[in-house]
C-alpha cells in the first residue's frame, strides 16, 4: 500500500515542479491515472549503471484506475487531506506549501482478514527523494494501530481469554539507492530518468491487553508472517522528479508486477458529473495493437470504425458493451504508417465520438 501512495505523490510532485511550484492545496481534485500489469512479458530490467535504455513499450494495461488528493480541513495551522484511490480513502496527508507528509495509512488487519485498520506513522513519512546517481535515502519508523478486540468478526486466531484491546505494530525499514540513469520508453512517451532501487522490510508484532499491561502474542499466531520484504525499481524523471514506473521484482531482477503512468497524466477535475460517453485509444501513437476503452455508454451494440485521413473506411469492428469500462483490442499493424481517425457509433448509426490515432514505425 505505501508504495502505491508514493506513486501518486511522486506524480503529483512532478506536476507541481512543472507548474512553477503549484501548492499542494491547489492540487486538490486533480486525478492521476495509472495502470497495472502482472507478470509482464518481455520486460527486460538491466543491472545497475549509467547511460541505459529501458524499453517498456510492450505494456498494454489500460488506465482504468485513478487517485486524487482531497483537502479535508485545517487544525492548528496544519492542512490535512485524504488520498482517495477510486472512491476509497487510503491515507491521511499533511500538506504545507510544496511539501507533504504521510501521517496515517489505511491497511489490512493481519489478524482479521478482510477488515481495515487505521495506522499512524511515527515519524511521519516523507515520500520524496530526488537524488542523483549514487545518492541514497533511508527511512526507519513504526506503523501502529490500537483497536478493541472484535467480538463479532472471524479472525485467524483467537486467544483463550478475549482481551480488551489489541495493538498491531509494523517496524518499517525503507532504503533507496539511485543505481542507474538513462532513457525510459513507455507506450505513450519517452523521458530521461533516474532509477531508484528500493528495499522495503516490515517486521510485525501483535500485542493484546487485559487490564493495564500489554502482552506480546506474535509467536502464538501460527499463520502470521512476521517479516516481509519487497524489492522495487522506481523510474523517476531526471528533470521534474515525476515518477514514471514502479516495478516489483524478485530474484535476478525478474519483474512480477509493474505500475506505470498513463496518458492523460493529470486532468483537473472538479466534478465528474455529468459524465458523457467517450472512447480512448492507448497506446497512441502506436505501431500494432491498440486498446480502445469506452466509458459511460449504455449497454448494447456499437460499431468502431477506422478511417484514413481522407475519410475512407479501412477497418470496422462490432462491439458489445456490457461493462462500464469496456475495453477491446484491435490490431492495426497491417495499415500503413500515418494518421487515422477512429469513430464509435451506436446501433442506429449515430456518432458517439471521433478521434485521431497515429501509427508509427516500431
Amino acid at each position: 500500500m505505501i508504495r502505491y501512495i508514493i506513486l501518486f505523490v511522486f506524480m503529483s510532485l512532478g506536476v507541481l515542479l512543472s507548474a512553477q511550484q503549484m501548492k499542494w492545496t491547489e492540487l486538490a481534485q486533480d486525478t492521476v491515472y495509472y495502470a497495472n500489469e502482472y507478470l509482464p512479458d518481455g520486460l527486460m530490467v538491466t543491472p545497475p549503471g549509467p547511460g541505459q535504455v529501458w524499453d517498456f513499450r510492450s505494456l498494454k494495461a489500460p488506465y482504468a484506475l485513478s487517485r486524487r488528493v482531497v483537502v479535508t480541513g485545517e487544525r492548528d495551522k496544519v492542512i490535512y487531506a485524504s488520498l482517495v484511490n477510486g472512491k476509497q480513502t487510503d491515507a491521511i496527508l499533511q500538506l504545507s506549501g510544496n511539501s507533504v507528509q504521510i501521517v496515517q495509512l489505511i491497511e489490512d488487519n493481519p489478524i482479521c482478514p478482510g477488515n481495515k485498520l487505521l495506522y499512524s506513522l511515527t515519524p511521519a513519512f516523507k515520500p520524496f527523494f530526488e537524488g542523483g546517481l549514487g545518492e541514497t535515502y533511508e527511512y526507519h519508523g513504526k506503523m501502529q494501530s490500537v483497536f478493541a478486540w472484535p467480538h463479532d468478526l472471524n479472525c485467524t486466531w483467537v486467544p483463550a481469554q478475549l482481551p480488551d484491546s489489541c495493538r498491531v505494530t509494523y517496524s518499517l525499514s525503507y532504503d533507496i539507492d539511485v543505481d542507474g540513469d538513462g532513457t525510459l520508453y513507455l507506450p505513450t512517451e519517452v523521458n530521461d530518468v533516474f532509477r531508484q532501487h528500493i528495499l522495503e522490510k516490515r517486521t510485525l508484532k501483535v500485542e493484546t491487553k487485559r487490564g493495564y499491561s500489554w502482552k506480546d502474542v506474535t509467536a502464538q499466531i501460527p499463520t502470521l508472517k512476521t517479516i516481509t520484504y519487497k524489492e522495487i525499481l522506481r523510474f523517476v524523471s531526471s528533470d521534474t522528479g515525476l515518477e514514471w514506473a514502479d516495478i516489483e521484482i524478485k530474484d535476478n531482477y525478474q519483474p512480477v508486477r509493474i505500475e506505470f503512468k498513463t496518458f492523460p497524466l493529470v486532468t483537473r477535475i472538479f466534478s465528474e458529473k455529468p459524465s458523457r460517453p467517450d472512447i480512448f485509444a492507448y497506446p497512441n501513437p502506436t505501431f500494432d495493437v491498440v486498446r480502445f476503452q469506452m466509458s459511460d455508454l449504455l449497454y448494447g451494440r456499437y460499431k468502431l470504425k477506422i478511417f484514413n485521413i481522407l475519410g475512407v473506411p479501412v477497418k470496422e469492428t462490432d462491439v458489445v458493451v456490457d461493462d462500464p469500462k469496456k475495453t477491446i483490442a484491435v490490431d492495426l499493424g497491417d495499415l500503413q504508417r500515418g494518421t487515422y481517425l477512429y469513430r464509435l457509433q451506436d446501433g442506429f448509426g449515430r456518432t458517439i465520438k471521433t478521434k485521431r490515432i497515429v501509427l508509427i514505425q516500431p
